[in-house]
C-alpha cells in the first residue's frame, strides 16, 4: 500500500507553501538586471534526511521565459511512493514589469493536471483550475509564485529593499505574502565560502514560511531553501550543481 511521500514537501511543493502583512510597495520599477537561462540540481532533505532529488531550471523561448521544477523520491521513499511532482511557471517581461502568463503543476507523466492558472493581464484576471474546480482571482498588481520569487529577491537587492509587500498566487489564490530581508549567512557551496543573503517569506493564510538563501553575486539562483512550519519536521533544499547558459 502507498501513502504519500515526504516529497510533497519537494521544491515544488517548499517552492509552494506560506503570514503577515506589512506596508505595500509595488517592486515594479526599472532594473538592471539580466536574466540567465541555467539548470540547477538539488538535493532535499527532510529532518536532515535524505529524501529526494530536484531539478530547477529557468529557460527562454522567444519572448517568454519559464521555470520548471521536477522531483523524485531516492532511497527507501521510492518504496513509499512513485509520485514525481512537477510545476512551471511561464512569464514575460514588459517593461521591467515581471507578467506571469501561465502556471501548472502536476505529477510528471500524468496528464489529470493538478492545477494550472492561466493569466490574463488585459482582463486583469486570471482562469484557475485546481482540484477539477475552476474559479477567477482578479490581478490588480504583478502577481509572484514559489518560482517568481526568485526575481522579487534579485529585485530587493539591486534596489536595496529589505521588506516587500506583494500580490501572491498560492492554492489556487492571490493573497498577500510579505519577503523580508532577515540575515546574512556563510554558507559552502561547490567548495567556496559565500556570505549568502537570507529572505524569510511568509504568506496570509498559512502558517508555514520559507527561507531563502541567495549569493548577490547570482541573485536568481536560490543557493538554500528551508520550509518551516509549527509542528512540522524542516525541509531542506540544497543546492548541489549547476549550470549556466
Amino acid at each position: 500500500m502507498k501513502t504519500t511521500s515526504p516529497l510533497n514537501l519537494s521544491i515544488s511543493k517548499v517552492l509552494i507553501g506560506l503570514l503577515s502583512l506589512a506596508f505595500c510597495v509595488s517592486p515594479s520599477f526599472a532594473s538592471d538586471i539580466k536574466l540567465q537561462a541555467y539548470e540547477a540540481q538539488y538535493s532535499l532533505y527532510i529532518a536532515g534526511l535524505h529524501v529526494g532529488k530536484s531539478k530547477l531550471s529557468l529557460t527562454q523561448s522567444n519572448n517568454l521565459w519559464r521555470w520548471q521544477t521536477s522531483s523524485k523520491p531516492r532511497g527507501i521513499y521510492r518504496m513509499l511512493s512513485d509520485k514525481k511532482p512537477y510545476s512551471e511557471t511561464t512569464f514575460s517581461l514588459v517593461a521591467d514589469r515581471h507578467l506571469i502568463q501561465n502556471i501548472l503543476l502536476s505529477d510528471e507523466g500524468d496528464k489529470n493536471l493538478y492545477e494550472t492558472a492561466r493569466f490574463d493581464w488585459q482582463g486583469q484576471q486570471a482562469q484557475i483550475l485546481r482540484k477539477k474546480a475552476t474559479s477567477t482571482a482578479k490581478l490588480e498588481d504583478d502577481v509572484y509564485d514559489y518560482h517568481s520569487i526568485n526575481w522579487l529577491t534579485a529585485i530587493m537587492m539591486e534596489s536595496g529593499e529589505t521588506r516587500l509587500t506583494v500580490d501572491f498566487y498560492t492554492k489556487g489564490q492571490v493573497v498577500k505574502s510579505t519577503v523580508k530581508r532577515i540575515d546574512n549567512q556563510n554558507l559552502e557551496t561547490d567548495g567556496k565560502s559565500i556570505s549568502a543573503w537570507v529572505y524569510e517569506q511568509s504568506t496570509a493564510l498559512n502558517k508555514s514560511k520559507l527561507k531563502y538563501y541567495f549569493d548577490p553575486a547570482k541573485p536568481l539562483l536560490p543557493i538554500k531553501i528551508e520550509k518551516l512550519k509549527p509542528g512540522k519536521k524542516t525541509a531542506i533544499l540544497l543546492l548541489q550543481s549547476v549550470k549556466w547558459y
